[in-house]
């Protein structure tokens, strides 16, 4: 099949073609923290799954600068290429990955430093804090080469190397289940072991492009010399401001949840809502995929003043996120017995518990990966104001009200329900905004 370039006519077929290595990419990166909660609630137990799951958002958090680099370069740096300047798109793409190899050096070292504090912030308990800490200061260690990776990641996308990117992934995934099996199950090193697998892995995320684009190769993109320009740099931190915040808010929100359940279900809420979250990122990879390769898409034609294509992506990503979104659904209500006896079978209740939460979570799928897309796209036209707006308003601003909001009513129903109540109020604000909006994708 003849290679998908940024440039081509997308139909429903070639954009999920032209997506699918992404997506493969995101759902095996993915997958690595999946392997880690399996090991490590089925070698290790129930307290220290729920250690995991009160880390990650601490994690995310720190990671979210990589995301920002990544989307809101590759915007610019797309932009650039549908121009037709490829010597300032280099010189954008060596600025952006250098400021966030210093950056990621600078995150780790405030990881080690605030772990502790932060873990008690969020209500960690003795018992989960002993695990938290061996597992996140060993993580914090290899944060610099993730954040590397997080940034790899849509930029391989723009550099038309989206099958690159999936390579890695399956390398990193096949070493994280080798080590996670090897430094867990049979060497018995506990959070220090699982720590460090997903950390080799990430090397490869963070290394192999590194490599890649040190020299000319047969994508449009390669390390320069030259001084950091301060001026596009700020432009592509506040263009890729929305995913920065949708992070951001992401992270804060696992820690609403975790209080929330802890003060509510006490240590069987959050390790029902660890298999939650591990299933949702899985199935969502699919609207994170189209999102990230409609950054790129996007931003080239935006480039071009291409309308008509402009407008095509908009109705093609709109109808593709909505059918997998009643999939995902589907999928999720008749699986959730399945899944949850894969990771906390050895425990009934929570067993029970978190089949429930998934079901009840489900809903929030259905209208996801519209808001996803619709975020990423106004991502692409370069509008990073619109962009950050849907995303705080979606990620944490109508979310942390149902968070707390919604529980009064229902209980710990309105916890589980929280997600697709606030897909729904989102999905009527990015609406709004696409008709506000409508020169920028249709023309004057």
């Amino acid at each position: 099949m003849k290679e998908i370039k940024l440039s081509d006519h997308f139909t429903l077929t070639k954009l999920l073609l032209f997506a699918l290595p992404t997506i493969g990419m995101i759902m095996i990166s993915i997958t690595y923290d999946v392997v880690d909660g399996y090991f490590v609630s089925n070698f290790i137990g129930k307290t220290a799954f729920s250690a995991v799951n009160v880390i990650y958002p601490f994690q995310l958090f720190l990671s979210m600068i990589g995301y920002m680099f990544g989307s809101g370069g590759s915007a610019l740096i797309a932009a650039e290429l549908g121009n037709g300047n490829e010597e300032n798109a280099r010189r954008y793409f060596t600025a952006i990955v250098r400021v966030a190899a210093v950056c990621g050096v600078v995150l780790a070292v405030i990881g080690i430093v605030f772990l502790r504090p932060v873990a008690v912030l969020i209500g960690a308990t003795p018992e989960i804090l002993e695990y938290g800490l061996e597992y996140g200061h060993t993580l914090f260690l290899f944060l610099p080469i993730m954040i590397l990776g997080y940034t790899f990641q849509s930029i391989l996308i723009t550099a038309e190397k989206p099958k690159l990117g999936l390579y890695i992934s399956i390398g990193n995934l096949l070493s994280n289940i080798l080590f996670d099996w090897l430094f867990v199950a049979v060497f018995k090193w506990g959070m220090i072991g699982a720590a460090v697998a997903t950390g080799i892995g990430a090397c490869l995320n963070g290394l192999i492009p590194l490599f890649y684009f040190s020299r000319p190769n047969s994508s449009p993109l390669h390390f320069c010399k030259g001084r950091v320009q301060v001026k596009p740099l700020l432009k592509a931190c506040g263009n890729g401001s929305s995913e920065m915040v949708n992070d951001m808010a992401t992270s804060l929100i696992f820690v609403f949840y975790n209080f929330q359940l802890l003060r509510m279900l006490g240590e069987d809420g959050v390790a029902a809502y660890g298999v939650t979250v591990f299933v949702e990122g899985i199935f969502a990879a699919v609207f994170y995929g189209l999102a990230m390769q409609a950054t790129s898409i996007v931003g080239y034609h935006f480039g071009e003043k291409n309308y008509t294509e402009l407008k095509n992506l908009l109705q093609k990503g709109i109808i593709l996120n909505i059918l997998f979104g009643i999939l995902m659904f589907v999928v999720a209500h008749f699986a959730a017995p399945l899944i949850s006896r894969l990771f906390i079978g050895y425990d009934e209740k929570v067993f029970e518990l978190s089949i429930h939460a998934l079901r009840m979570y489900a809903f929030a799928f259905i209208l996801q990966g519209f808001n996803e897309y619709s975020s990423a796209y106004f991502t692409g036209l370069n509008n990073g104001i619109v962009s950050g707006i849907l995303a705080f308003t979606r990620t944490f601003a109508i979310q942390t009200l149902m968070i707390f909001v919604l529980p009064l009513f229902l209980g710990t129903n309105g916890l589980w329900l929280a997600q697709a109540v606030t897909e729904l109020f989102s999905a009527v604000i990015a609406i709004t905004f696409f008709i506000l909006r409508k020169k920028e994708y249709c023309g004057p």
